[in-house]
């Protein structure tokens, strides 16, 4: 299972990276937004973990053209940010994210919503 994660702070990038390898899932990574659709084509990522506060192009302005481009609207977006006041976590589900885990998150309870997601994700697709 490839996982792509999304955050500009190396050391969480390094530490999402440890947690989920050791969780037996390949990682991918990336520093911003901006290069986010050329990994989902290289790549086709089972998920992806995005973070919101980022320079150049945002968490917010990313997952909204994940979820407007038909070939990754597909993929399950877990954020995974600092922000965590209601509208935040509310605008994140209307816009298509499947889970939220404000930061600091707990790598255990972090790694179990990514699994959950995944899961959902086949049976949807298996559904479909």
């Amino acid at each position: 299972m490839k996982i792509l994660v999304v955050d500009d702070t190396p050391d969480i990038r390094m530490l999402l990276v440890s947690v989920l390898q050791r969780a037996d899932f390949e990682v991918i990574e990336a520093a911003d937004g901006t290069t986010v659709e050329a990994w989902v084509k290289d790549v086709n990522p089972q998920l992806i973990v995005l973070d919101l506060m980022m320079p150049g192009m945002d968490g917010w302005d990313t997952l909204a053209q994940l979820k407007s481009n038909p070939e990754s609207a597909h993929i399950p977006v877990i954020i995974s940010s600092a922000l965590s006041e209601e509208e935040d976590l509310e605008k994140a589900g209307v816009m298509g994210a499947v889970d939220y885990v404000p930061k600091p998150w707990d790598a255990k309870d972090l790694v179990a919503r990514i699994r959950k997601a995944i899961s959902a994700a086949a049976e949807q697709n298996e559904a479909a």
